[in-house]
């Protein structure tokens, strides 16, 4: 008997182990946008706790590691955001997360009631994108690496996905302010580490991002013209540069005598 309970009490105490690794693995990765207690944002991002996708470990697995898309329908209510995938977690870490949200499963699904957010003013948040405005804690502006569709003279980075439809995809102004106070990509996760925005940057990023996602499509000749009209520039620049360089030449002894003969 004694010999059957051993190899239960081991299994016991590891899923134990890997429940205690997950809530801090959780904490990390997944409460900024699903909520200290899984409760997640009403309308935005769906709760884990009382989901019963989260009773299907190799689900969450997947999920965490190569994201998921909507429409998602959970305890009645459907949810159409874009959760980024996170290749960064190793398996076993998606593994012990998995088992942390089985302990979730029969808690409330509904929410506490909100805190009291900052304003988004997208003013601001189209300074801090354009970085008009530096940002408080030292990061990079968004256009640095991003794109939104007619803002900017000459667009912006290649580096990130553009941002025009990123309302739409990360679940609106609740799910933007998550993901920017906690970036789920790697990349940005990296560069703004050290960096983090303040919660009156995020919002107002946030609402800038849901205003421009909310105004008519720009046409895809926009940024054509601007390149013209800069190309230009740059060429008469380059003209008046060499028209200098030419009145600024040593003279020729020809050009001296001839020169002189005209006086």
């Amino acid at each position: 008997m004694a010999r059957r309970l051993l190899p239960l009490a081991l299994a016991f105490l590891l899923g134990l182990s890997l429940a205690q690794d997950g809530k801090a693995l959780y904490e990390q990765y997944c409460a900024a946008c699903h909520g200290a207690e899984g409760q997640g944002i009403p309308g935005a991002i769906p709760p884990l706790a009382g989901n019963p996708r989260v009773a299907d470990e190799a689900y969450v697995v997947k999920v965490v590691r190569e994201g998921l898309s909507g429409p998602l329908e959970v305890n009645g209510v459907v949810y159409n955001g874009v959760m980024p995938p996170m290749p960064q977690v190793a398996e076993a870490d998606a593994r012990a997360i998995a088992q942390y949200l089985k302990s979730l499963s029969g808690a409330s699904a509904q929410p506490p009631a909100p805190a009291p957010q900052v304003q988004g003013d997208p003013a601001l948040g189209r300074a801090l994108y354009l970085g008009q405005k530096a940002l408080q804690n030292g990061g990079a502006p968004c256009q640095a690496c991003h794109t939104v569709a007619g803002v900017g003279f000459l667009g912006g980075g290649s580096l990130g996905r553009d941002l025009t439809d990123a309302a739409k995809r990360l679940g609106g102004e609740a799910g933007l302010r998550a993901v920017l106070q906690n970036p789920a990509f790697l990349v940005m996760r990296e560069v703004y580490k050290d960096k983090p925005l303040t919660e009156e940057e995020a919002a107002a990023l946030a609402a800038f991002l849901v205003q421009v996602s909310q105004e008519a499509p720009r046409p895809a000749s926009l940024y054509l013209g601007r390149f013209l009209v800069a190309g230009l520039v740059l060429l008469g620049l380059l003209l008046l540069y060499q028209a200098i360089l030419w009145q600024l030449r040593p003279k020729s002894l020809a050009e001296r005598i001839r020169s002189q003969l005209r006086r």
